[in-house]
Parts: C-alpha cells; sequence; structure tokens
C-alpha cells in the first residue's frame, strides 16, 4: 500500500525518520515544482538515491571524471563499452581495477547525502512511497545507510545556509582572487582543490561543476574563502560615500519650536520647585528658633 503526503505537513526530516524507524523496504519519492528526488529504502536504511531538475547533481559516471578519477576520454570510451555490453559505466571501471570498490562506495554515500542536504532546504512538496521498488536494480555495487545520521550531517550544513546565501546569494555570483590575502592559513583538501581549479571571473555555479565537491560543499568551501581573504565577489570594493541628508526648513522649526517650549517650562517648573524649596526650609528655620526660646 502506497502512502503519500505533504511537505509542510511532515518535514523532510520526520518523512525520512519514520520510514528509517518502520524498516521499510521501497522507493521514496519527493517532488517540488522544478524537482524529483527517490531514495531506495532497505529494512530501513537508504541504498540508493537519484535527482532529477537541477544541473549540479550528476550521475556517478560523470562524478568520477569531474572528480579528476577518470579521463573525459575514459569515460566516453567506457560510457560506449558499457552501453554495448549492458553493464554500468563503474562496473568496467571496477573490473579494469581503475577505481576500488571501497573508493566507489564511499562516491555513492557523498552523492546520497549531498541529495540529503538539497531536500532539507525544501518547505513544500509532496512525497510517496512505493513498497517493493528498487532503484539501481542491475548495480553490483551497494551501500546502506542510516537516515538519521544523513539528517544530522545535513542539517549541520544546513544551520550554516543562510549566512552562506548572505554572502553568496545565487550560483551567478562572480569570484575574483585578491591580490593581497588578509591572512595566511594552512588551507584544507576542499579549500586546495577550489584555488586549483579557481580562475578569476568564474562564478559559483561554474566551480560546482567542475570541482566535484558537490553543491553545498562548494558554497561552503567559497565562503570560508572569502572569509579568510582569499576571494572576493567582482566588485565588491570598500567605498565609503558621502551622503548627504536634507531636512527640510518646517521640519527643523517644528522641532526646535518643541525643544523649545519644552525646556522653558522644565525651566519655570525648576525655579518653581526651588521657591517652594525656599520656603520649606524658612518654616523649619522659624520653627527651630521658636523651640530655642
Amino acid at each position: 500500500m502506497e502512502i503519500e503526503g505533504s511537505i509542510e505537513e511532515f518535514s523532510v526530516p520526520e518523512i525520512l525518520q519514520f520510514f528509517s524507524l518502520h524498516k521499510a523496504d521501497g522507493v521514496l519519492r519527493m517532488k517540488t515544482k522544478k524537482e524529483e528526488v527517490d531514495f531506495g529504502f532497505k529494512k530501513g536504511k537508504i541504498a540508493a538515491a537519484a535527482h532529477k531538475g537541477e544541473d549540479f547533481f550528476y550521475s556517478i559516471n560523470d562524478y568520477l571524471f569531474r572528480a579528476g578519477k577518470i579521463t573525459e576520454r575514459e569515460l566516453k570510451d567506457h560510457s560506449k563499452r558499457a552501453s554495448d555490453s549492458n553493464v554500468s559505466v563503474f562496473q568496467l571501471l571496477l573490473q579494469e581495477g581503475k577505481i576500488g570498490g571501497k573508493e566507489l562506495r564511499e562516491i555513492i554515500s557523498f552523492k546520497i547525502q549531498e541529495i540529503i542536504d538539497e531536500v532539507l532546504t525544501w518547505k513544500e512538496g509532496r512525497y510517496s512511497f512505493h513498497p517493493g521498488e528498487a532503484l539501481y536494480t542491475s548495480s553490483s555495487i551497494s551501500v546502506e545507510l542510516d537516515p538519521n545520521a544523513l539528517v544530522m550531517e545535513g542539517m549541520w550544513r544546513i544551520d550554516e545556509w543562510p549566512q552562506i546565501k548572505i554572502v553568496l546569494p545565487d550560483d551567478n555570483v562572480v569570484l575574483k582572487k585578491k591580490d593581497k590575502p588578509e591572512i595566511a592559513l594552512e588551507l584544507g583538501d576542499k579549500e586546495s582543490k577550489v584555488l586549483e581549479k579557481f580562475t578569476d571571473g568564474i562564478t559559483i555555479g561554474e566551480l560546482i561543476r567542475i570541482t566535484g565537491l558537490g553543491k553545498f560543499q562548494t558554497y561552503n568551501t567559497v565562503y570560508r574563502l572569502i572569509e579568510i581573504g582569499l576571494l572576493r565577489k567582482l566588485g565588491e570594493e570598500l567605498l565609503i560615500k558621502k551622503v548627504k541628508i536634507r531636512i527640510p526648513f518646517k521640519t527643523i522649526f517644528k522641532e526646535s519650536f518643541l525643544i523649545g517650549f519644552i525646556l522653558f517650562n522644565l525651566f519655570f517648573f525648576i525655579l518653581f520647585k526651588l521657591d517652594r524649596l525656599d520656603n520649606f526650609f524658612q518654616d523649619v528655620k522659624r520653627i527651630i528658633q521658636t523651640l530655642d526660646k
């Protein structure tokens, strides 16, 4: 029996955790207006994922090339041979020893996490669960990942996302290296990879396509490089602009009159209080003199 509902009623983490808790077997399909994601569940674990809609979620074959695991020529050659022999490209690569099983599982896990990261940003859409269905049934390599661990990792990244989007609002942001970096730091692998592929005038979207780090990792890495002063957004200059503020004379007159009126009344209020205070002390003095007599 199929289960379906709205992401507005149950959040993405709640949906994933529900099928994990019930040790589901089947395919969970999630849709928005422009995107569609499938998660293959096996006894409550996520064994596979597929994404349609956005350019930055490449197939594993394309990812192997973009991550530098194989050359473009090898990808074309293996794609043709795989099609002729009805096997997958990575199965051919495994058979020929060009990539190991452990490395391929790590890549599959990375791609699943990348898709999880994306759906965690969804606030609307529909989901449906199809029991008994499976993804990539002919694949000889499989993984079984805990949905809760994937969600926790994704939520940690998503927490940083609003701040990143303030600095990098979309994939069309154009970047440039700073002439004089502000801080000298030892860079990590991701930062080094982005800088290795970097050319002045490149966009975030282009970096996502060529680094093989995925959308969220690329955004995070570029954000850090901007923070430490190695990169900047094109056209971003520290300019101090003189701003002339013009206040109408009528407004100045009204405000001045009001302030003057308040001060005038305050002055006479203080005089009145001082006069009464002086009278009070005079009365006290007379009482003391009377008592002394």
